[in-house]
């Protein structure tokens, strides 16, 4: 599957209508979006505060769905990122209102929105975010090495507990950084459940993931993607 991050953020501004329109057109099979609540508690497209902040007419989550029920839009698959913990009725409210639950996988890192999107709606397709950072570092010099040492380390020890989930159903997908992604844990993933990474904006390392057998791959320009 090919993923737009943000819907095409390399190419329209992210987390805007015409950024997920952008991803559509440009040939992605899923478009993926933030979901994060603002100060009267409404969920907003929005990847962190400080986007917020700077985008406080950002389009909500409600707004986002019906846009995305437009014919040439409707086929696209939706991923939604849960940025926050609290917002698990709001979401399942307005997946059924806009009737895509059947459409949608919900991401986040936090296991408190997992066990209660299971909960409220047990249809959902859920997915774990791994490893827990709320940033791709690897392209800064300066926080590199200490992502590459997290990487390291979390290739070893999570697949044991993110088989345990796949299997327990608690989720169905796994979220990776693009660099714990190895032929082994590729494998291990994708023989319980689905395996995405992300956030891949390079046309070599992407068909690299795409031969190791992922599911899917996120990327800010889909037309990286050609497959």
């Amino acid at each position: 599957m090919r993923t737009g991050h943000k819907g095409a953020d390399a190419v329209v501004t992210g987390n805007t209508l015409a950024s997920l329109a952008k991803a559509v057109e440009l040939g992605a099979d899923v478009v993926e979006f933030d979901a994060l609540p603002d100060a009267d508690g409404v969920l907003r497209l929005a990847h962190d505060a400080d986007d917020l902040r700077a985008r406080p007419d950002a389009p909500t989550l409600g707004e986002a769905l019906a846009w995305m029920q437009r014919p040439e839009l409707a086929h696209a698959g939706l991923g939604l990122d849960s940025k926050s913990v609290g917002d698990e009725q709001q979401i399942v409210d307005l997946l059924r209102e806009h009737g895509v639950v059947d459409r949608t996988l919900v991401s986040t890192m936090e296991t408190l929105t997992l066990r209660a999107l299971r909960r409220l709606e047990p249809a959902l397709r859920l997915g774990r975010s791994v490893p827990r950072i709320t940033r791709d570092y690897y392209s800064n010099p300066i926080t590199r090495p200490a992502l590459i040492a997290t990487v390291l380390a979390a290739r070893r020890v999570l697949p044991p507990l993110l088989i345990r989930e796949l299997r327990s159903g608690r989720i169905d997908a796994v979220m990776a950084h693009w660099g714990l992604v190895t032929p082994r844990f590729a494998r291990q993933i994708t023989a319980y459940g689905e395996l995405h990474a992300w956030t891949v904006d390079d046309p070599s390392r992407a068909r690299t993931l795409a031969a190791m057998g992922v599911t899917g791959i996120t990327t800010n320009d889909p037309r990286l993607l050609r497959w």
